[in-house]
């Protein structure tokens, strides 16, 4: 899964332009809806961008916000540090009858160990490598994705479900380019999470289907 946020001018005419086209030519990928704007205008552009992304196989998902996910007809909730928990999200999203994936964002094995006992359905792992986005913050690097994959695998034989699924998947964030792609699933990562690396380019959506087409290619091979 390749998981680009949303573009820098946020949500103006010009950024969800982009945004719809890379959901149709790089599909599928996922987008990550994390703009600081008011609910009213965040529902509005989840509204229209949930259709386009399920009709190219793709994934929209909501930063923060199960509530306007559900309304929107998103695929995913992202949680970060300030948003409920996973438990608490789990709850909202069942008694209004309705049906999310559920993404922790996390630093380190112990952050992923809890967001999965409580039921996260994958993981996001940063900031792996530095980044302008998050300056002064220095990457954990691929060996943070190593220590994340070993203490969730030790966790499902621990109690007892060898058979179980697999434990949920990672995706890296934090300075992770095409460049960098092969190092962070080597050790453990299922997909990415991009910003610069596809919205910083001459053409977005040719970026982020490369970006996907080398993440394919790359899982396939590490099985």
């Amino acid at each position: 899964m390749g998981a680009p946020r949303d573009p820098p001018d946020r949500c103006g005419p010009g950024g969800l332009a982009a945004v719809e086209r890379v959901l149709e030519r790089a599909a599928p990928v996922a987008i990550h809806l994390r703009a600081r704007i008011s609910a009213r205008r965040l529902f509005e552009v989840a509204d229209r961008l949930a259709p386009i992304a399920d009709g190219a196989g793709g994934w929209l998902v909501v930063n923060g916000r199960p509530d306007v996910a559900l309304a929107a007809g998103a695929r995913a909730v992202q949680l970060g540090r300030t948003a409920l928990r996973v438990e608490e999200t789990r709850r909202m999203i069942q008694a209004c009858a309705g049906r999310l994936a559920i993404g922790a964002s996390v630093h380190d094995a112990e952050g992923a160990l809890r967001a999965v006992r409580e039921g996260a359905d994958y993981i996001v792992l940063g900031t792996i490598y530095a980044t302008p986005s998050h300056p002064g913050v220095e990457g954990s690097g691929p060996a943070a994705v190593s220590a994340v994959r070993r203490r969730l695998t030790a966790h499902r034989l621990a109690v007892h479900r060898p058979s179980a699924r697999r434990p949920p998947p990672i995706l890296a964030i934090g300075g992770v380019g095409a460049d960098r792609i092969e190092e962070v699933t080597e050790a453990g990562a299922y997909g990415i999470v991009v910003g610069r690396a596809v919205w910083s380019a001459p053409d977005p959506s040719r970026a982020a289907l490369g970006l996907r087409r080398q993440l394919d290619r790359l899982n396939r091979r590490n099985g």
